[in-house]
């Protein structure tokens, strides 16, 4: 608390802070690709994207993706338990099995579960995560139902800067991350490797250990024609202390290991100055490991029959191209073909692949000195498991230029196919498959409709969307008719209805201080009337004072009340209390210059500020409060 109280003092005091140089202003709009595929500016899109810039991350010192994410409208991020836990991202109400997640453009979901975990995913060399809300069917296919999250990786350019940083805290949590990037002559180079540990703050089995690392690499080949190759690696081990929820008691040795690797390389050419194709290959893998020794292992208060050790290999290899052509200043046309192959084996009896190829083309045509944008798309996916899949899309906006306001409107439809568990898994515990090989795709249609104000010279932006978005053929375990011990399998019979309002607002109250805030209005129905954490209500309230050499950010996330089921016995449906959750990140550079290093900053946070007693999934207790504090440096010329 000591050095936040200095950092109180260089506000009361601001002439001792002047010593640093001030932060340059942003005076043009991001410039994102995930919503077209297409670098667009973020003011000229036709559907709701968030993006989180590297200045965010670094204001709000987000060690973890998941931890920004948690400030986005209409995102829900739910962790069970400690850091490194499992954790699963719902958009829109959707299940977290239909939010594509990709890293530079590189699909990362479980070809098993088909959802991504988001335990072990760091920010060390992250550019900007693009956050589609929506779905994203017509261009990239399965998985995109509820949306698309796309996390960019930092490019290296210009004079080689080295960066350092070091944090320590309670509960023995620590964070160490080196980053080097530059360019020499044709080559930009971006490494960074990061570790992330923690003993937890359970009484046993708590700890986590988290080493990433990360590279990239661009070569400029010609004026007209680079070579990109990315690298991403990710090791995650932690202890899983409420493995043995259902028997309400702690499990002291249950561990999980978790390994990703991600390669990508992609040519990029430019034929023609108003025509341009990109080409690339990339290939994803996971080793995840489970074991719980026997002497530990408890079912309803008795002892497991065997030591248990799980193991689950999926994979993904993708091939892609893609070109697009300008037509002068009115028109682009988008067209690509892709096709990736999902495999999985695991030691309970998966070992299956399957092929898909995926077409789309696009068309955005701007009218009106780009007031109105007009973009229509299309998509045919054939699956070697359940056959074609067409998705189509259409998105207009208008600027009523006069008076700063834009009118979104969209359709989209959208499908994820089954997973691999969901198709194949074997016969277990006496039961028969529960995979069913005869599965269809889910499949949904959605429309939007949004508006965009500008006030006072752009010092305060509103926004507002309303959502409404059809699921049919959900994919969910029903009793095998005639089985004497109620086994399930696997079928297209589930539907959902999702409406829903989004509203944000943001504020430049004075030069150095912003507000923003966001809300989001969430109403479902099902068949059988639950969806567990889905909170009708929740939303975000962001403060950021930035002056010369001084940053203080604090935010409160807001989840309101939601359905859940009970993690111990008696199970049951639920409804969870709902929590707010208040962080403090601050950051002071020192006004001194120092041989060695170009700038050096003392920095500090505080997660749960208010040490909140809050579940975000039930019977798995969330972090109290964590501190770290630190400094980094940065050694560039």
């Amino acid at each position: 608390m000591v050095f936040f109280c200095v950092l109180l003092f260089f506000i009361l005091f601001p002439s001792y802070s002047q010593g640093a140089d001030p932060a340059p202003a942003q005076s043009l709009p991001p410039v994102v690709v995930t919503a077209t595929r297409t670098e667009v500016p973020l003011n000229q899109l036709t559907t709701s994207l968030t993006v989180i810039t590297p200045e965010e991350i670094r204001e709000r010192q987000g060690d973890l993706v998941l931890q920004v994410l948690r400030d986005v409208p209409g995102l829900n991020v739910v962790q069970t338990g400690s850091m490194g836990n499992a954790t699963s991202v719902f958009i829109r109400g959707s299940e977290s099995n239909q939010v594509l997640v990709m890293i530079d453009g590189v699909e990362v979901n479980s070809t098993t579960t088909g959802a991504y975990d988001f335990a072990n995913l760091t920010t060390e060399n992250v550019e900007r995560i693009e956050i589609l809300r929506g779905s994203g069917g017509t261009l990239y296919g399965s998985q995109a139902v509820g949306g698309v999250i796309n996390i960019f990786t930092k490019k290296g350019q210009g004079p080689m800067q080295v960066g350092l940083s070091a944090q320590g805290g309670n509960w023995g949590t620590n964070r160490e991350v080196l980053t080097l990037r530059g360019g020499v002559g044709k080559l930009g180079y971006s490494f960074s490797v990061g570790h992330l540990g923690s003993r937890g703050f359970e009484s046993v089995n708590d700890d986590y250990a988290n080493l990433s690392t990360s590279a990239r690499l661009d070569y400029q080949v010609t004026q007209d024609a680079s070579l990109k190759g990315i690298f991403n690696f990710i090791k995650g081990e932690v202890g899983l202390f409420n493995n043995n929820n259902f028997a309400s008691m702690p499990d002291p040795n249950a561990r999980q290991t978790t390994t990703q690797y991600m390669n990508k390389v992609e040519w990029e050419q430019k034929i023609l100055p108003n025509w341009d194709y990109r080409i690339w290959g990339s290939l994803y893998k996971e080793h995840d490991k489970f074991s719980d020794d026997v002497d530990s292992c408890v079912f309803f208060g008795s002892p497991c029959d065997s030591f248990r050790r799980d193991i689950f290999r999926p994979q993904i290899i993708t091939g892609e191209f893609q070109t697009n052509y300008r037509f002068e200043d009115w028109g682009t046309t988008t067209f690509g073909f892709q096709y990736n192959r999902r495999s999985a084996t695991t030691n309970g009896g998966i070992d299956e692949a399957i092929g898909n190829f995926g077409y789309y083309l696009q068309e955005q045509f701007q009218f009106l000195d780009r007031r109105l944008i007009v973009i229509p798309g299309l998509r045919l996916d054939d699956n070697r498991q359940f056959g074609t899949a067409w998705t189509p899309s259409f998105s207009a906006a208008y600027l009523f230029q006069e008076i700063g306001t834009r009118l979104k409107a969209s359709y989209a439809k959208g499908f994820r196919a089954p997973s691999l568990n969901e198709l194949f898994f074997p016969a277990a515990f006496g039961c028969p498959a529960f995979g069913n090989p005869n599965l269809g795709p889910e499949k949904s249609w959605e429309v939007n409709f949004g508006v965009e104000q500008n006030v006072i010279s752009d010092r305060i932006k509103v926004t507002g969307t309303y959502f409404h978005r059809n699921v049919n053929d959900l994919i969910e375990g029903r009793p095998i008719p005639g089985d004497p011990f109620g086994c399930f399998r696997a079928e297209n019979v589930g539907h959902a209805r999702f409406n829903g309002v989004e509203w944000t607002f943001a504020m430049k109250i004075l030069s150095p201080l912003t507000l923003s805030a966001n809300y989001t209005y969430l109403n479902w129905t099902t068949e059988d009337g639950t969806l567990p954490r889905r909170p009708h209500n929740q939303g975000n309230i962001i403060l950021n004072y930035l002056q010369d050499a001084l940053n203080i950010n604090l935010i409160a996330n807001i989840v309101g009340r939601r359905d859940d089921f009970r993690a111990a016995s008696p199970f049951g449906n639920i409804v969870a209390p709902g929590y707010v959750v208040v962080n403090l990140a601050s950051s002071y550079t020192l006004p001194w210059r120092f041989s060695f290093a170009k700038e050096i900053s003392l920095i500090g946070k505080i997660q749960n500020l208010f040490n909140k007693k809050y579940e975000q999934a039930d019977g798995f207790r969330a972090p109290p409060l964590n501190f770290l504090l630190g400094f980094r440096v940065n050694l560039g010329s």
